[in-house]
């Protein structure tokens, strides 16, 4: 995997976490301008640095590291980070959304005992 694919990536994680680059960049200690290069390709990124991003957008390590193509076995899937994304994603629901959620997970418990 080249590091446009991985700075693609970055792009995307911190775009659906709503964070700017200043933002992210501030809590990362770089410059606005050095996200920049990372997203863009232009500038390597080493392992630690992928992990801290990884580790500050929520996402698992094998997010960025792993080409799309890839198929990861069910059983590698970080279960623990998977619940923390969902529940960051929960707090942030206005009740609407509640409702709608809790009809889903009805749906899907019931689509489990008769399937």
């Amino acid at each position: 995997m080249g590091f446009k694919e991985i700075g693609r990536k970055i792009q995307q994680a911190r775009e659906a976490r709503d964070l700017t680059q200043v933002e992210l960049a501030q809590t990362l200690c770089i410059t606005q301008a050095a996200l920049s290069n990372y997203e863009l390709g232009k500038r390597r990124l080493y392992l630690h640095q992928i992990e801290e991003i990884a580790r500050l957008l929520n996402k698992d390590l094998e997010y960025f590291i792993r080409s799309d193509d890839e198929v990861v076995p069910e059983r590698c899937l970080d279960v623990s980070s998977l619940q923390d994304q969902i529940i960051s994603c929960i707090k942030v629901m206005d009740a609407g959304d509640l409702r709608g959620l809790s009809l889903y997970l009805d749906f899907l418990t019931w689509r489990k005992s008769h399937g």
